[in-house]
């Protein structure tokens, strides 16, 4: 308890809404997707031949036309690569993206920095409250998540990749995990792609 007293005490974190490519150094296995659906977990249903429901993800290119409202765009590592492309879920706390255990020396300080993008939607018009509100999280050696940051995607920017950079300092040797959990249950346009979860010792945007 006190570990995690002092994790959080270490912790700061800054939104960047702007976009930038990631440099490759990253600690984080598949953070970039190219492998596609794999060393990661998550809550939702993972279906690749399209998308009938909420609480559903798939890993491709382009979001469009896995959901035939999404809309067509590139993912942020090349323009052409692969992306986690979800359609947000009802149920409070579902996990959208959980990592591996990842090992970290102690004293060392770390950059975990993450790009989403809005992708909802072509043909709909959703009013405020609609967003998605994505809120990174990191676990220490088990220990309860703990909030570093949140991201409420703009509707308006459907296609532009927005970034959350965060700092923290291991006070010990151990593993870290890292989750991303969308906070708007409202189903109405709480959709996004997620790409190049990052950890490393350099500031990586």
């Amino acid at each position: 308890m006190k570990r995690t007293s002092s994790f959080i005490a270490l912790i700061a974190a800054t939104l960047l809404g702007v976009s930038v490519n990631a440099a490759p150094a990253n600690l984080v296995p598949n953070g970039d997707f190219e492998s596609g659906n794999s060393q990661f977990t998550s809550d939702y249903a993972y279906t690749p031949g399209g998308n009938s429901a909420e609480g559903q993800y798939t890993v491709r290119s382009n979001p469009f036309p896995w959901n035939g409202f999404f809309i067509s765009t590139g993912d942020h590592t090349s323009g052409t690569g692969q992306m986690m492309v979800v359609n947000g879920s009802p149920v409070a706390g579902a996990v959208v993206w959980r990592s591996q255990a990842i090992a970290v020396p102690g004293s060392t300080s770390y950059f975990f920095e993450a790009f989403v993008n809005n992708v909802c939607c072509q043909g709909i018009s959703f009013g405020p409250g609609s967003e998605s509100i994505l809120e990174f999280s990191l676990s220490l050696d088990g220990d309860s998540p703990v909030s570093v940051g949140t991201i409420t995607t703009d509707l308006g920017l459907a296609g532009t990749w927005e970034g959350l950079s965060t700092q923290f300092i291991a006070p010990s040797s151990g593993t870290v995990e890292l989750r991303l959990v969308n906070r708007n249950t409202n189903v109405g346009g709480n959709d996004n792609a997620i790409d190049d979860n990052n950890i490393g010792t350099e500031h990586l945007m």
